[in-house]
């Protein structure tokens, strides 16, 4: 069980004091893992009684906490299905999906998770996860963005992509960079990193909801390749899966899926939190 403090968390003297008296490690290590602004692992233990313990330890300090199952990095259930356009309506975006549109409105949308999926060889092997070329940033250098352009012939091995989350379903709508119409930007808007930046930017504002960004840096990376597998099953709710799975990568689609259910788990506490309406 990973305990996850929040991106409310500003980092200041005064909390990393709060939470070493809550959890007992030392302020430097404390630092070394959970950074300003986006969700960090604070412990991940064995003992699900013992997580809950913390977790309402730092729940009493005022923090934003998820406990989250690291099995759900693979849960099949909670796939991810291409999205080919998208259009901005008053009170609904209307996602493209294979040869259908899907309405969704503002209101479901949960959390939109940027990152880079990595597909066929990686530049690095899985040991090396900690070299600083895994940790930097996510904003590309024009090298970069050529990289992105090219990727379609195969040359390279990994694209920029958005997960966007639902707060009531599992499945995630995902943004291949090389794939995506992005007119809704204005006409002849060029597939490149910094349009799906705005694109992630544009949607989140209507929606009011946050853009995460860790996934190259955020101590929650490092927990994405956890948990059991499971069988899978079709969603959402078609058996021959019409809509078309994105291509998949361990350690984004995990990181992505921990993020949602943090993220899911904050809804919930905060609409427990709100007084009864009259």
């Amino acid at each position: 069980m990973l305990v996850l403090l929040g991106p409310t968390f500003e980092g200041s003297g005064d909390e990393y004091t709060r939470l070493a008296r809550a959890t007992g490690m030392l302020p430097y290590d404390l630092r070394t893992k959970l950074k300003p602004g986006m969700w960090g692992v604070v412990r991940a233990l064995g003992d699900p009684a013992q997580a809950q313990e913390l977790g309402q330890r730092l729940l009493d300090e005022g923090f934003q906490v998820a406990l989250v199952d690291s099995a759900v990095c693979a849960d099949a259930d909670r796939r991810a299905v291409l999205v080919r356009s998208m259009r901005f309506e008053d009170e609904q975006v209307v996602f493209t999906v294979k040869d259908r549109e899907m309405p969704i409105p503002y209101g479901a949308l949960l959390v939109i998770v940027r990152g880079e999926v990595h597909t066929g060889g990686r530049p690095q092997s899985r040991g090396a996860r900690t070299s600083s070329a895994a940790l930097r940033a996510v904003v590309p250098t024009s090298a970069d963005v050529a990289a992105f352009r090219a990727s379609g012939s195969g040359e390279f091995d990994a694209y920029a992509a958005v997960d966007i989350h639902f707060i009531t379903v599992l499945w995630a709508a995902r943004i291949d960079v090389r794939r995506f119409d992005f007119s809704v930007l204005g006409d002849g808007t060029a597939a490149t990193a910094r349009s799906l930046d705005q694109l992630a930017d544009a949607l989140a504002e209507r929606a009011r909801i946050r853009v995460d960004r860790g996934s190259r840096i955020s101590s929650v990376a490092s927990f994405s390749s956890a948990g059991p597998s499971r069988s899978e099953t079709p969603a959402p709710s078609s058996a021959h899966r019409p809509m078309g799975d994105a291509p998949t990568d361990e350690r984004f689609d995990g990181y992505s899926r921990l993020i949602a259910e943090a993220e899911r788990q904050t809804r919930k506490q905060r609409k427990q939190r709100e007084p009864p309406a009259e």
